[in-house]
C-alpha cells in the first residue's frame, strides 16, 4: 500500500545518500570497509537502524565474488568498486547496486562492459509488467546477454546458454519488501503493488571486471516505476559524483 511505499522510498533515499557520501570519498589507497563505514554513517545520521543486508563493497576482482562480504581489500588505482548495499526504514528494506572507478573515471573496457550491462538493464526494466516473472525476466536476460556478450569478444556467435551463464551466474530480480528477498515465488506473476529488484550484471573474471547495476521497480498498471531513476547511473553521472 501506498505507507509502504513511502517508507521503501525513505530507505532509497537514505541509500542514496550513502552512495554520494562514498563516492565522494573513494579514491586509491582507501580500505573496502573505510567505504563500509561511511555509508553506515550516512544510515545512522538518517534515522536508518542497520543496514538492509550486509553490504558488499568488493573491489577489483573481489567483484566477481558473488555475496563477498569481507570487505578488508585496499580500493587500487585503476579497479572498480561494486557496491551492493541498502539501508532500512520502518522495517522496509532498499537493495542498490552501483559500480565506481576507484581513480573517478572508467577505463574504456570498463566504460564498454559497463555499457552493456545498462543497456541490459533497460531492455529489462521495460519488461517489468503485470503478467511477467522472474523467471521470464531471467531467460530475457540471458538472451539479451548473449549478444552483449559477443560484441566485448567473450564468446563466439551461435554461443548456447551454458556460455552466457559462465558471465551471469544469478537471477536478475527478486520480491523486495520486509526483508530483502522478501517472501514471493519466481513464477508468480507480476501484479500491482509488488515491488522487485532488476539487478543484471557481467562478470569477467580474467580482466577482474565485476559489473551489475541494481534499482528497485514497483510493478505498476500502467508499467514499471523505477523508484531509484533519480540515482545516478550512466557513466558521466557516476563520475561526476567523484569530482
Amino acid at each position: 500500500d501506498n505507507a509502504e511505499i513511502e517508507a521503501m522510498q525513505t530507505a532509497i533515499a537514505t541509500t542514496y545518500a550513502g552512495f554520494k557520501r562514498a563516492a565522494a570519498f573513494l579514491k586509491p589507497g582507501v580500505h573496502e570497509f573505510e567505504v563500509e563505514a561511511e555509508l553506515s554513517h550516512e544510515f545512522m545520521r538518517r534515522r536508518s537502524r542497520f543496514h538492509a543486508f550486509p553490504p558488499i563493497v568488493a573491489s577489483g576482482a573481489h567483484a566477481c565474488v558473488l555475496h563477498y562480504v569481507d570487505n578488508h581489500a585496499v580500493c587500487k588505482d585503476g579497479d572498480l568498486l561494486l557496491m551492493d548495499f541498502g539501508a532500512e526504514y520502518g522495517n522496509y528494506r532498499a537493495d542498490m547496486t552501483r559500480v565506481l572507478p576507484v581513480n573517478g573515471k572508467f577505463s574504456p573496457r570498463q566504460a564498454e562492459v559497463y555499457s552493456a550491462v545498462l543497456r541490459m538493464f533497460k531492455h529489462l526494466r521495460e519488461l517489468m509488467v503485470v503478467g511477467n516473472t522472474v523467471i521470464q525476466l531471467k531467460a530475457e536476460a540471458m538472451n539479451f546477454l548473449r549478444g552483449e556478450l559477443v560484441n566485448l569478444g567473450l564468446v563466439k556467435a551461435g554461443a548456447g546458454p551454458s556460455a552466457a551463464q559462465a558471465y551471469l551466474p544469478h537471477g536478475v530480480s527478486h520480491s523486495l519488501g520486509l526483508d530483502v528477498h522478501d517472501v514471493g515465488e519466481k513464477k508468480t506473476m507480476f501484479a500491482p503493488g509488488m515491488v522487485f529488484t532488476l539487478e543484471p550484471g557481467i562478470y569477467i573474471r580474467e580482466e577482474g571486471i565485476g559489473i551489475r547495476l541494481e534499482n528497485d521497480i514497483l510493478i505498476t498498471a500502467g508499467g514499471p516505476v523505477d523508484l531509484m531513476a533519480h540515482v545516478p547511473i550512466e557513466i558521466e553521472d557516476v563520475e561526476n559524483l567523484m569530482i
